[in-house]
């Protein structure tokens, strides 16, 4: 800000004391666009070889070297935070970059999720489709088992009682049927029999 002062305060000055110069040298009054110009590029051209080069090392005589290093801070202050933004920045591009990986793969992460999902849901669904035919079978089986039981019970029931039925009707009819000869030959012939 101070050099910009400093060169508009030159030119001012330049264009002053070139009008002054004018109007003393007798010509025409208005104002002389090649003159003003050529000293305006002669005065930045003196500036910037002054800025440039004189300064530095009319700061260093004037003991003012705190101006140099005030410029050299400022400018590694400005040169550390470029370099910081420029560090952000290529991080910021390389996690975009990332996201924008992980967004591409995540289509087919979810597609291989719902594979896995799918396959365990049927690896599930068999094994209890197993364990339910196990356990019907073993139902069944059970099943059977206390049918065949029954019916063995109810066939041992059955003949209990078909045997107590013939031998009530056998007595009946023995003692209907039979004399006391026949009962009496049936004794001895038992007990012939017994004792041979």
């Amino acid at each position: 800000m101070t050099r910009l002062a400093l060169v508009v305060s030159a030119i001012v000055d330049s264009t002053a004391a070139l009008a002054a110069e004018t109007e003393h040298a007798g010509e025409a009054h208005g104002i002389p666009w090649g003159l003003l110009f050529w000293s305006f590029i002669n005065t930045a051209i003196f500036l910037w070889v002054f800025f440039k080069y004189l300064w530095p090392f009319v700061c260093g005589l004037m003991g003012w070297a705190w101006t140099r290093d005030l410029a050299v801070e400022r400018r590694r202050r400005i040169v550390s935070t470029l370099e910081q933004a420029a560090n952000a920045k290529r991080e910021a591009e390389l996690l975009r970059a990332e996201w924008e990986r992980r967004l591409a793969a995540l289509a087919g992460e979810i597609e291989a999720l719902q594979k896995q999902a799918r396959d365990e849901i049927a690896r599930e669904r068999d094994r209890i489709l197993a364990n339910a035919r196990k356990a019907a079978e073993a139902i069944r089986r059970d099943a059977q088992r206390a049918a065949e039981q029954e019916v063995r019970n109810a066939q041992a029931l059955l003949r209990e009682e078909v045997a107590e039925r013939a031998l009530a009707i056998a007595r009946r009819l023995a003692e209907e049927r039979l004399s006391a000869a026949d009962k009496d030959r049936f004794v001895d012939e038992f007990v012939k029999q017994v004792t041979a």
